[in-house]
């Protein structure tokens, strides 16, 4: 139970629904319990019916005598559905308020989580595959939830009425009572061996519907590739190596669930029988009346599903602390990345200034990615970082939004500490184009957008222009209210990049970082692009990583990495000039383009 301690704030929140809702779980056992004393009542009378009416069958007073009978025999009648109605008409208000207490709970807890994964760093999603995680927002909540609804209310219920009936079963008889009642505990084993083999086969079933999810998540997701490597065929065995297990596993836990109802089904016909039995020997020996053992087979039919909700009850809440203590891990996992004591609150808005000072950074591995790095740049200026892949260009780039935090050393950003600056007002003063572009199932107009919900449709359109995909966009026949299908799977990868361009741009940040944001448009598209940030200069910092030397040969300052180390910087000209890495990249590319124009 220890992790569903984690609901109880829930609890108190929403006590304004579960307090009524035990109530009238309480009210539907109580009226349902007072069913089987009016039968009692309407049994025992009819043999003394018979017995007046008898003698007095052919008298003048025979069919008033018929007639007040039926009238008494309708009344219980009436009474029986009027009960039965107050105790539907309660457990109706006991789902509505139990039920609709825990989807409220289920809404919350969603949200939270989804919150809170939204708000976790970049090893976070390293450490946990993303069909782990959609498993665990939607199938391990929803187990969650069955406990905070469903076994709640049957558990309460049951209570009530098991403890009530035994009570008033005792008072009438005793010895029938503890004949009664020698199944149900054999009925309650029976339903928590069930219950354990449910929740281990379950939990199995769990794991592998995460396994399934990942596998379909990453198929459709990689797709492109898939097709043309012509790999469907492998993708497809994958899928139904994973999906036979699955079955194989449901169909485990369907046996299981299937074996009960028998094994449920002779447990309650034996407490008839020995109902039947041994009240019928005591009515004989007038010990109890018949009433009473129609009452006891009532009583007894009510108590067998309670009695076996208990076992479910336990399997509910086995399944839910299973599911939270995974739902938990993801709660109680911190950020590497966030708000701290040196935050500074006042601090609303930072210019484009940056530097590192003797910057490094490894990951937990130990292994340095990025070593003694040192520069400053002014706001308005051009940074440009080339190198070979592997260099450390990325991570670099990534500590300018705080994405990352470097493990020594330190990065200003308007003159501060990086660490001092609000997360969100550093992250809203950039505009920031990674290298894996991602569109979203929208509009262009909205993918757009996404850098500034609130921008007007000319600073839109201006947006666009700068990233040299206007004119692409009007010659598409829904132009900016075209959909780019999931990932931008409808638009080629060089408008892709120039919309997740228009999106960093849209935002008018200080500070606008390209990661290889250029490497899918051609030379001249980029010179173009290029070409319009340069007439904003001044107006923004740019930081731009690429491999062409042509996209950062108009930088202030160019830094060339290796292994993690800047082993060159200054401008372009003076690289040039001098020997090294990055006259060796331009000669290389220069000659390529020669032999592509030979060609």
């Amino acid at each position: 139970m220890r992790p569903l301690a984690h609901l109880n704030k829930f609890y108190w929140k929403y006590r304004w629904l579960f307090i009524p809702g035990l109530l009238c779980a309480v009210g539907s056992a109580i009226f349902s319990l007072m069913v089987p004393m009016i039968v009692r009542q309407a049994v025992d009378n009819i043999p003394i019916f018979v017995r007046v009416y008898a003698p007095l069958s052919d008298s003048s007073v025979a069919e008033s005598l018929h007639g007040s009978f039926f009238t008494t025999l309708l009344l219980y009648g009436l009474i029986i559905i009027s009960l039965s109605l107050f105790s539907g008409v309660f457990s109706f208000l006991m789902r509505q308020t139990i039920v609709v207490a825990s989807r409220h709970i289920e809404y919350d807890l969603r949200n939270r989580l989804y919150d809170h994964i939204q708000g976790m760093s970049r090893r976070f999603y390293i450490d946990n595959s993303t069909g782990d995680i959609i498993t665990r927002a939607t199938s391990d909540i929803e187990q969650v939830r069955r406990y905070i609804g469903p076994a709640i209310m049957y558990l309460t219920r049951a209570l009530v009425i098991v403890v009530t009936a035994i009570t008033v079963m005792f008072i009438i008889s005793p010895r029938l009572t503890l004949f009664a009642i020698i199944p149900m505990p054999f009925l309650a084993v029976a339903v928590f061996f069930v219950a354990h083999l449910v929740h281990k086969r379950s939990d199995e079933l769990q794991k592998q519907y995460s396994s399934l999810t990942t596998l379909v998540q990453e198929a459709l997701s990689g797709i492109r590739v898939v097709k043309a490597y012509t790999r469907e065929e492998h993708e497809a065995k994958s899928f139904s190596r994973e999906s036979d297990e699955y079955r194989r596993r449901m169909l485990d836990l369907a046996a299981v669930e299937a074996a009960f109802r028998p094994v449920f089904i002779l447990l309650i016909g034996m407490s008839t029988i020995i109902v039947v039995w041994v009240g019928g020997r005591l009515a004989m020996e007038g010990a109890i009346s018949i009433g009473n053992i129609a009452e006891y087979i009532i009583y007894v039919a009510l108590m067998t599903w309670p009695v076996a909700a208990v076992g479910f009850v336990i399997t509910m809440v086995q399944r839910a602390s299973a599911s939270m203590s995974r739902l938990q891990e993801i709660l109680d996992s911190e950020p590497d990345v966030t708000d701290g004591s040196q935050t500074d609150t006042s601090i609303d808005r930072v210019d484009g200034r940056i530097r590192f000072s003797d910057v490094n950074f490894s990951y937990k591995d130990g292994q340095n990615v990025l070593s003694d790095i040192r520069f400053e740049l002014d706001a308005g200026q051009m940074l440009a970082i080339v190198g070979r892949t592997g260099a450390g260009k990325s991570t670099l780039v990534s500590l300018i939004p705080r994405l990352m935090d470097p493990t020594g050393g330190t990065v200003y950003i308007g003159g501060k500490d990086a660490r001092t600056i609000p997360i969100a007002v550093l992250r809203k003063a950039i505009g920031y184009v990674p290298q894996e572009v991602f569109l979203f199932n929208e509009s262009i107009d909205n993918n757009i957008r996404f850098g500034d919900i609130e921008a007007t449709e000319s600073t839109v359109e201006a947006a666009a222009r700068n990233a040299v995909l206007f004119d692409n966009i009007m010659e598409l026949p829904e132009k900016f209210e075209t959909m780019v299908g999931e990932r931008g799977v409808t638009v080629s990868g060089g408008q892709k990049q120039r919309t997740s361009i228009a999106r960093a741009l849209v935002r008018a940040p200080e500070i606008l970082i390209f990661d290889d944001a250029l490497s899918a448009v051609d030379t001249d598209t980029e010179r173009r692009i290029l070409r319009n940030l340069k007439t904003q200069q001044g107006e923004r910092t740019l930081v731009i990583v690429s491999h062409r030397i042509s996209a950062v040969q108009d930088a202030d300052l160019i830094l060339v990495l290796d292994d993690g180390n800047v082993v060159q910087r200054g401008t372009h000209d003076d690289l040039v000039r001098e020997e090294g890495l990055y006259a060796n990249l331009y000669r290389q590319q220069q000659l390529e383009e020669e032999i592509e124009a030979i060609a």
